[in-house]
């Protein structure tokens, strides 16, 4: 059988393995007190290096997320093959919105630092490590924080956007 579209096959290939593997995307570590790995079909949140128990009831409908988007692209392939392409943008609008949580994470500790109003050098970090420093009542703290991408998150956004690229220009 010869295939009409290897390219859009290819992506929706790469955007289903992408999604099967479960590895998480991002992490956000503030400072070992509070750790959290996410991706869009997984949450961990420890506390004092205890997971959080809510953590399983978000990782558990983060999975089925994960199914639904793994039927919709096994679905794709079929049609792909069929002859009629069609590629989803679910996984770069899932990656996309990986970037806008570091301006969220500084707009919280921002209003708590107003809220409560803390003694606070905090640089904004979106990627990288940076540090919090913290005085209240003669006491300080300085907590590093680091937000990091794992690899796979690069693979999916990249995914992404090939996917939209064949939307335009199906192959």
């Amino acid at each position: 059988m010869r295939v009409r579209y290897p390219i859009t096959l290819a992506v929706i290939a790469l955007n289903l393995a992408v999604v099967a593997l479960p590895l998480y995307w991002w992490v956000y570590d503030f400072g070992g007190l509070l750790i959290i790995e996410t991706s869009p079909f997984q949450f961990t949140a420890s506390l004092l290096g205890t997971t959080l128990r809510i953590s399983y009831l978000i990782s558990a409908v983060l999975e089925a997320y994960r199914a639904y988007l793994i039927i919709t692209m096994a679905q794709s392939v079929y049609l792909t093959l069929r002859g009629t392409p069609r590629v989803g943008h679910a996984l770069l609008t899932a990656s996309l919105t990986y970037l806008a949580y570091p301006l969220i994470i500084y707009g919280v500790i921002d209003y708590v630092i107003r809220a409560y109003h803390l003694v606070a050098n905090y640089e904004p970090v979106f990627i990288g490590v940076g540090s919090l420093s913290l005085s209240y009542d003669g006491a300080s703290i300085t907590m590093p924080i680091t937000i990091a991408p794992h690899p796979i998150y690069w693979a999916a956004l990249t995914a992404g956007f090939l996917a939209i690229l064949l939307r335009k220009h199906p192959r």
